[in-house]
């Protein structure tokens, strides 16, 4: 059966993609053969993600396909949300966490499959909201507040082209021994929190192997929350080998909560990250939003529950 073209948003500098644009062929005769026109649609700055998800989306599309890291995922979701359009995933980037969170299979067959059988699952979506003022964004995975959006921004560009997930690796090791870690307050469930990193999580996944938000699902109504109120360099060497199988949330010091809104304030100095992109600093709200992006998936998702269904 023969279905309408497909737009495939790709990064050409995602990691998959840096040596050459062989998978994007790749792709593209894998979906022939099950019957898809995929039309290559690659971005060459920041945000033209989104803008080619809002042309697809007022088009009619009933698919788009994107291909590249959770950056390129999470620039492509922003116009998607509340809409009728499915997002299927090809992974591509550096970590690719949500295709991990989403279980969705790593061989271009298998995944190829996936899309032509057109299962569908509805998602939540995480929302951070500037206070008085009309910015907003989505985020599919995480926010990230103090440590974690300080590593973000210290991460050396070239050093995360050759090295992949390890230039996060350096630049937080660099940044735990040079720089001061930074408190701020974060509300949660009407009660107030003293903390020098939180994770406000959608998904469980982070970075490919950590599991600081081990409880949180993509299918439910609510973020975790994580919250670390240490100084210590130490101790967050401690959680980050704890986070690799979700038990850090026992240690001192830590916080671990669902809620459906949490507000961060209290200092301007705090950044805040969105799914591994920067997003300014606090003070900033963020708040779930259920039931809000369709996406390809082979089943419960990890941590859900089976509610998919078919795309035709």
């Amino acid at each position: 059966m023969k279905y309408k073209p497909v737009p495939l948003i790709y990064n050409p500098a995602a990691g998959a993609l840096r040596r050459g644009l062989e998978p994007i062929s790749q792709i593209i005769a894998e979906l022939e053969r099950r019957g898809f026109a995929a039309v290559p649609c690659p971005t060459s700055a920041a945000g033209e993600a989104t803008q080619l998800a809002r042309d697809a989306v007022k088009e009619g599309r009933e698919m788009i396909i994107v291909c590249g890291g959770d950056g390129t995922i999470n620039e492509a979701a922003q116009a998607l949300v509340g809409s009728e359009t499915v997002l299927a995933i090809w992974p591509g980037g550096t970590a690719n966490v949500l295709a991990k969170d989403l279980r969705l299979p790593r061989r271009p067959g298998d995944l190829a499959d996936l899309i032509a059988a057109g299962r569908t699952m509805t998602i939540s979506v995480g929302r951070a909201i500037k206070p008085e003022t009309n910015w907003q964004r989505y985020f599919l995975l995480m926010a990230g507040i103090g440590l974690d959006a300080a590593i973000v921004k210290s991460v050396d560009v070239r050093l995360k082209r050759e090295l992949g997930f390890g230039a996060y690796w350096a630049a937080g090791l660099n940044f735990l021994v040079r720089w001061p870690l930074t408190p701020f307050s974060i509300t949660l469930n009407e009660k107030q929190y003293e903390a020098t990193l939180a994770i406000v999580a959608n998904a469980p996944g982070y970075g490919g192997w950590f599991k600081l938000a081990p409880r949180a699902r993509l299918d439910d109504d609510k973020l975790d929350v994580c919250t670390f109120n240490t100084r210590s360099r130490i101790e967050y060497l401690t959680y980050a080998v704890l986070s690799l199988t979700g038990s850090h949330t026992l240690s001192p010091h830590v916080t671990y909560q669902e809620t459906q809104v949490a507000s961060a304030n209290a200092n301007h100095s705090a950044l805040v990250q969105l799914d591994g992109d920067l997003a300014g600093p606090l003070p900033m709200r963020f708040e779930c939003v259920p039931r809000a992006l369709r996406v390809i998936c082979p089943g419960p998702v990890a941590n859900g529950r089976d509610s998919t269904r078919r795309l035709i």
